[in-house]
């Protein structure tokens, strides 16, 4: 199969990189409408938690594309060509995030920035599972996630300039296809212990971790590719956490209070 039948920009690819590439940039689509997605009914002990966001710097993660016009196209749902960011993407972020409140950054100083030796708590476990590593006693983690498709009106363009240490200038400009600063998006994650099953942990414990590390994700460490250049940070708009019986709309510091009373502790 020739390039042409992937792409016909692509045939140009081989004469003209640069013409291409600018093609490829004048020729977007203009917008991206949302996707809502329904919520479920939830059994006892059930909990949703709705996170809308905005963003404040740009998001990114690499298409996984055999073939395309830019080295570091954004990536898509391969349906409508919308950018998302999957699910699994939000889960091993949060479970990063979770494992950072619970001792992770002062493990790595003491360990020579390894995991040597590292455990996770029970609340993690309980929340996210093992690792797929693990041989015995395989749990399967309480959560469940939504892709999240961002809102805005067209993709951006982000230029990374890396430095030469000795020369003290730039080498080779990198560009990126990124979510804009200012598109929206809504995390969805569902809490589904499993019924009749009585875990090995704090259920309170572990929901307001989950909280916890849901608002230190968005807001301080970023959930895009580039983390540590600032990519990928969003202001919470909006945050819900529904019930079988009811739901509230209010701050993630206000709905503690609320998780705590519809968790309780251990079952």
């Amino acid at each position: 199969m020739t390039f042409e039948h992937i792409d016909p920009r692509l045939a140009k690819l081989k004469d003209d990189k640069d013409g291409a590439r600018r093609e490829y940039q004048s020729n977007l689509p203009k917008s991206h409408p949302g996707y809502e997605p329904s919520s479920p009914p939830l059994l006892r002990d059930w909990l949703e938690l709705i996170v809308t966001f905005q963003l404040q710097a740009p998001w990114f993660s690499k298409d996984d594309l055999p073939f395309h016009v830019l080295d570091n196209p954004v990536h898509r749902d391969h349906v409508f060509g919308a950018p998302f960011m999957p699910a699994s993407s939000w889960k091993g972020l949060l479970r990063w995030a979770a494992r950072m409140r619970t001792g992770l950054l002062s493990h790595l100083e003491a360990n020579n920035n390894t995991l040597t030796g590292w455990r996770d708590s029970a609340e993690v476990v309980h929340l996210f599972g093992n690792e797929r590593e693990e041989a015995e006693r395989f749990q399967r983690g309480a959560l469940a996630f939504r892709p999240t498709w961002f809102v805005f009106d067209k993709v951006g363009f982000e230029v990374i300039n890396p430095h030469d240490r000795t020369k003290k200038a730039g080498t080779k400009p990198i560009l990126y296809e990124v979510v804009p600063p200012g598109a929206t998006g809504t995390l969805n994650v569902l809490y589904a212990p499993t019924p009749g099953v009585t875990p090995a942990t704090n259920r309170q414990k572990a929901v307001l971790l989950l909280l916890d590390s849901v608002e230190s994700l968005i807001t301080e460490y970023g959930f895009s590719a580039k983390r540590t250049s600032g990519w990928g940070v969003a202001t919470i708009t909006k945050a819900t956490l529904r019930w079988r019986d009811g739901s509230r709309n209010g701050k993630l510091s206000d709905l503690r209070d609320e998780a705590k009373k519809l968790v309780g502790g251990a079952a």
